[in-house]
């Protein structure tokens, strides 16, 4: 440590020697301030209140002794080197003081090596400071790190070269019920590890003295079964032995049990049809990436099925009847079926299976058996269905874009419909008059860009469910066109993505979006955050892209802390370390980013916790039909449930009901955006809107004491049930739609749902088996005339009905029912809390 002033206490009696001395240290080249003392009660002053360096002490005295200086500086400043400055002292003297403490000693008539002397005196006494504070340290860094292995919920493992325990922390011993002691010498693998996994486990840690780790974090994770049903998740890292060439491998294992069952839930409920079991457009599309025949030289072809009339069997029989003839068609389709992910259900009524065909000759035949085979009549409860199907086909090329091909098959789908003749269709690639006119469009969106008058932006505002204000706003582009007018941004933008026109597209959204939110602040409007969605063509040039933002910010002026950018899930996977890494460029910079149309990509969960972004938004497909779809409401709680576990606040987008509001508010969501709130407004109605301090409306879930909704077609059959129950204290919701119950509902504390069994729309029981998923507390009863008893029968028994009554009614025993189902809603509720 340098010293630029030394603090020099001197111990001395004789003036004459005090300025022999400093002289001695000051033609050394030392500055110094010394402070004169010669008594014992100055001496002990001096140490306590002036802290010095050094110290320079007499032997001899005579009031004092240089002996009892020692040890007074031993007791009140230890770490202060004590150098005796003596006229004679004698070897053993010498000896004894150097026991006792002192630094070192100089004669009086040898004052040419006190310079010397104090030098390394001083560096002596700051290298043992420095040792006795890294001590500190590294004692203060022990106990910490004891304390976090001993409080920590991972299983902390600590093995020898040959794979056998040394040590456990608690959270390891809890995991396997044994303690440290009991465990010591044991192989790990035989302890932590279903018996299948042992094997691998073993021959992977003798790799681990040989692998070299990799840079980013150790050797890769692997995963182990404890106790049969426990997923842990481990890592390892070398620590060297002290004294010794060898290490331990310290392992760390997170319980990933809930997270596992969480992520297979969700992968489910996104890709898979709730219906038939098959997967999905989404997963077909995902699949359709990795094709590839498994015989050469077969081609793949893509076969989209459409089923006709069910809506009329849904309309007619109920919507249970449709999914059992759904069913049906899927099990004639999997009799088709060359390996076991080739069929999806891909819309309401449709399906997508992939063949192996030796040559195009031969796909004709084969849709024609199909066809034929898809157009038997399907038997349903003695009762036969005629519904006709239509087949378009189209070629597949291995590693060609799986939408592409789906468009295409969707086409030619079309084409089969409208023509009836044959019931099926092969693609053909032609430039149809569509495709003229998007080479038309392309020109003359370039010609927008280059000018001035025709993009504009309007802004949707997002409101807080907190406070119910304005707190930010997403720009949304609008094309109006000199001759078509407005033109949607689904007709545009896929055009401009297409074209390789959206950077441009996007780098003039920013800077405009930018420059309005800038000019919103300087006009004395609330600063509110300003969202921009990019483009995944934008995020594929990170330099370029950093680049833009920071010029958008220097030439509006707008503070980095009010921009939003959002990027798409399906974007932020394309090249997620590129991604996070230009996602850390513009979090430093103070921008903040979100993650746009969340659920409908395919986010791995493992890089979601790694994305430094502060939202999500949950898609409109969603948040669209929450109110009546038991799947849309629990993958929105589990987003939304999820994202705040990663600290990230939750947007909805697309609200457009009151019911929508209650539910996401009632999910955990953050902010909303939609209809209900605003549509995008152009800037001078938003600065209007934002001016105005508007605020969402009122939207709390009412609830009224003992809430009943009435549910039938039928409106004098309302009327009636609603003068019955008049003269009770229920507050009585009636609707003859499914839709609009599923919306009050939402809106209001239902305790009791009276439903009719045949309505045009939902039969009473799928009606309320979905109330159960997603209501169970409310309890659910049939009112009908007309009686399936198998159908009624089932819902009982699945707890989707919990009585089942008859028209015309008997208005006691109908009284008596509603009550009896009241004090079992009420039992319910208090027990599920």
């Amino acid at each position: 440590m340098e010293r630029s002033l030394i603090k020099v206490l001197m111990l001395e009696d004789v003036p004459a020697d005090v300025e022999l001395t400093s002289d001695a240290l000051r033609r050394a080249g030392l500055v110094m301030e010394i402070q004169h003392v010669s008594n014992e009660s100055d001496y002990r002053s001096a140490l306590q209140s002036w802290q010095p360096d050094l110290i320079l002490g007499d032997y001899t005295l005579p009031q004092y002794d240089g002996l009892s200086a020692l040890l007074l500086r031993r007791e009140l400043a230890p770490d202060v080197p004590f150098v005796f400055v003596t006229g004679s002292l004698g070897e053993e003297r010498a000896v004894e003081t150097l026991r006792m403490g002192a630094t070192d000693y100089v004669l009086k008539q040898n004052l040419a090596r006190l310079p010397v002397v104090v030098l390394r005196a001083l560096a002596e006494s700051d290298a043992m400071r420095d040792q006795r504070r890294m001590q500190q340290e590294l004692d203060h860094e022990r106990q910490l790190l004891r304390a976090v292995l001993n409080t920590t919920g991972a299983l902390i493992v600590v093995l020898d070269n040959g794979g056998r325990i040394t040590r456990l922390n608690p959270a390891a011993e809890s995991a396997i019920g044994q303690t440290q002691e009991a465990v010591a010498g044991l192989d790990y693998w035989n302890l932590f590890a279903a018996e299948e996994e042992r094997e691998g486990l073993r021959q992977q840690f003798a790799q681990l003295d040989t692998d070299e780790p990799k840079e980013a974090g150790g050797h890769s994770p692997w995963r182990t079964t404890l106790d049969g049903c426990r997923a842990i998740l481990w890592s390892a890292g070398r620590l060297q032995r002290l004294g010794s060439e060898s290490e331990y491998a310290v392992l760390a294992g997170i319980d990933v049990t809930e997270q596992e069952k969480a992520e297979q839930q969700a992968y489910f409920l996104r890709h898979y049809d709730s219906v038939t079991g098959l997967p999905n457009r989404e997963l077909l599309q995902l699949r359709l990436q990795r094709a590839t025949p498994k015989r050469e030289p077969d081609q793949l072809a893509l076969v989209l099925i459409g089923i006709e009339r069910l809506a009329e069997v849904r309309d007619s029989m109920g919507i249970a009847t449709c999914n059992q003839l759904l069913r049906e068609a899927s099990r004639r389709l999997q009799s088709w079926q060359q390996a076991g992910d080739w069929l999806a259900k891909v819309g309401e009524n449709s399906f997508a299976l992939m063949l192996e065909v030796q040559d195009e000759g031969e796909l004709p035949r084969q849709l024609q058996r199909m066809l034929d085979q898809l157009r038997q009549p399907y038997r349903l409860d003695q009762r036969e269905f005629f519904l006709p199907a239509y087949l378009g086909a189209t070629l597949h090329s291995v590693g060609g874009d799986p939408m592409a091909s789906v468009q295409a098959a969707e086409a030619a789908l079309h084409r089969a419909v409208f023509d009836q003749a044959s019931g099926f269709q092969l693609y053909r690639a032609i430039l149809s008059d569509e495709a003229h006119e998007r080479l038309i469009l392309e020109g003359q969106l370039h010609e927008a860009l280059q000018g001035a008058g025709q993009l504009e932006l309007h802004y949707q505002p997002q409101a807080s469910l907190a406070s119910g204000r304005i707190v930010a706003v997403e720009a949304l582009v609008r094309w109006r066109h000199p001759t078509r007018g407005l033109i949607p941004p689904a007709q545009f933008i896929p055009l401009a993505e297409a074209s390789g026109l959206i950077i441009a597209l996007g780098e003039r959204v920013l800077h405009t979006a930018c420059q309005q939110a800038a000019d919103w602040q300087r006009a004395g409007l609330p600063a509110i955050t300003m969202a921009v969605n990019l483009a995944s063509a934008q995020w594929a040039q990170p330099g370029a892209l950093v680049a833009t933002v920071r010029s958008a910010l220097s030439s509006s002026g707008l503070e980095p802390q009010w921009l939003e950018l959002e990027l798409t899930e399906s974007t932020s996977m394309h090249a997620p370390t590129t991604t996070i890494e230009v996602m850390k460029q513009l979090r430093k910079m103070g921008v903040h980013l979100s993650i746009d149309d969340f659920g409908t990509g395919y986010c791995n969960l493992s890089y979601l916790k790694r994305f430094p972004v502060d939202k999500l938004k949950i898609d409109r497909s969603f948040v669209s039909d929450i109110t009546t779809d038991p799947d849309d409401l629990a993958i929105s709680r589990t987003v939304a449930a999820m994202a705040h576990q990663l600290g990230l606040e939750v947007v909805a987008e697309g609200v457009e009901t009151e019911g929508q509001l209650a539910l996401l508010a009632e999910a955990g969501c953050d902010l909303i955006q939609g209809f209900y709130f605003s549509r995008p407004l152009p800037p001078d109605a938003c600065a209007s809107m934002m001016a105005d301090r508007a605020t969402l409306p009122p939207w709390r879930k009412e609830r009224e004491q003992q809430t009943l909704l009435l549910l039938d077609d039928e409106q004098h059959v309302l009327a009636a049930l609603r003068r019955l129950l008049r003269s009770g204290s229920y507050c009585v919701l009636t609707t003859s739609s499914p839709t609009e119950a599923f919306e009050l509902l939402a809106t209001h504390e239902v305790g009791v749902i009276l439903a009719d069994q045949r309505m045009p729309e939902l039969s009473g029981t799928e009606f309320l088996n979905r109330v159960k998923d997603m209501y169970p507390v409310t309890v659910r009863m049939i009112l009908s005339g007309y009686t399936d008893l198998r159908t009624v029968t089932e819902a009982i028994n699945h707890g989707a009905i919990y009585k089942f009554l008859t028209k015309p009614w008997n208005d006691e025993q109908l009284l008596a029912a509603v009550a009896e189902a009241f004090i079992k809603y009420e039992l319910d509720k208090d027990r599920h809390g």
